[in-house]
């Protein structure tokens, strides 16, 4: 159950992650498009004054109509987005963005009627309290339009820093699994070489039910480090390691390949030796010890082994097997 439940975690942030990107390029296309107006209300508003301008040099009523109409479509298009940034906290004006701009707008209309019905002087002295309001609003328009943009870019950079870590963290993520996986999977043991309890608890499994069906010897050889507190307490770790790897490497060259040598727990490491019987294991015994005779294991570190051997009785269960074999070696 632990298993099932690390993959649907691991899968679940793997789905977290995926579906955060649709939200990030959602809002970097938001983003741009919301650049582009602000940027396009920018000129709009620019280009107020100039169109005013325009319309009191220009006498013919054709292009003064088509002028109105300009200007009026570019007061829709401000008015637009003055009500979607209206409680804007960037606003640097004296009032209210709103109230700027119904300043302009009834300027404007007050503008537009005075076009065909005062004399020059007049509307000249209109056209200039306009153009002041107007080139006020875009002042305070284009200041409000570059903190926006600075307050987007420096969320976007955030952004996309936390999403760099979330995929970093997700990478650590699965590695960390997948090295959890291949630990809890494998078969042998990291310091030895040999085969862990798990595999050789299947193999047994598999082993003593061929022994009955074929009727053929078996025999397991134990050992136990019986002084491995006292050589933790006067040895470091890599002694501890370099120690484990000269044993495993022994037990390896001294067994047959058909043979299983695993370390079956912290101090103890058992050899199943199928078509064996326990006279022959005896021998292999006495090998191994010699062994580590002969390469010091015992006198430079001053080790104590404890040996057993066992044969497999066809009446017994394999789990009853193992639980003979280790009340020999702790009796």
């Amino acid at each position: 159950m632990q298993k099932q439940w690390s993959s649907f975690r691991i899968t679940l942030l793997l789905y977290i992650v995926i579906l955060i990107l649709p939200f990030s390029f959602y809002f970097v296309y938001n983003s741009f498009r919301t650049i582009q107006n602000d940027t396009k209300i920018i000129h709009q508003t620019a280009s107020m004054s100039g169109a005013m301008q325009m319309l009191v040099l220009d006498t013919g009523k054709n292009n003064t109509a088509f002028k109105i109409r300009e200007i009026d479509r570019s007061m829709q298009n401000i008015s637009a987005w003055v009500k979607q940034n209206d409680r804007s906290d960037l606003y640097i004006g004296a009032a209210s963005l709103s109230k700027d701009f119904s300043q302009i707008r009834k300027c404007w209309n007050d503008h537009k009627k005075m076009l065909f019905t005062q004399d020059a002087k007049i509307l000249g002295d209109t056209t200039l309290q306009c153009l002041e309001k107007i080139d006020t609003f875009s002042i305070v328009v284009e200041k409000m339009v570059y903190l926006k943009q600075d307050r987007m870019i420096n969320f976007f950079y955030i952004s996309l820093a936390i999403a760099m870590a979330l995929v970093l963290l997700m990478i650590y993520l699965v590695r960390v699994y997948i090295h959890a996986q291949m630990k809890k999977h494998a078969i042998h043991n990291h310091e030895t070489k040999l085969f862990n309890q798990k595999y050789f608890l299947a193999e047994l499994e598999s082993t003593c039910s061929r022994a009955v069906r074929h009727k053929y010897p078996l025999s397991i050889l134990s050992i136990a480090v019986i002084n491995l507190d006292t050589i933790e307490n006067t040895h470091d770790k890599e002694t501890k390691k370099h120690l484990f790897k000269i044993m495993g490497s022994l037990l390896l060259s001294l067994t047959r390949t058909s043979d299983i040598a695993c370390r079956y727990d912290e101090n103890s490491f058992y050899i199943l030796l199928p078509f064996t019987e326990q006279k022959d294991a005896l021998v292999l015994e006495e090998r191994v010890q010699k062994a580590f005779e002969e390469h010091d294991l015992i006198a430079a570190t001053e080790l104590k082994f404890k040996f057993s051997t066992t044969q497999f009785n066809n009446e017994e269960t394999p789990e009853a097997f193992v639980s003979r074999t280790q009340n020999l070696l702790d009796s």
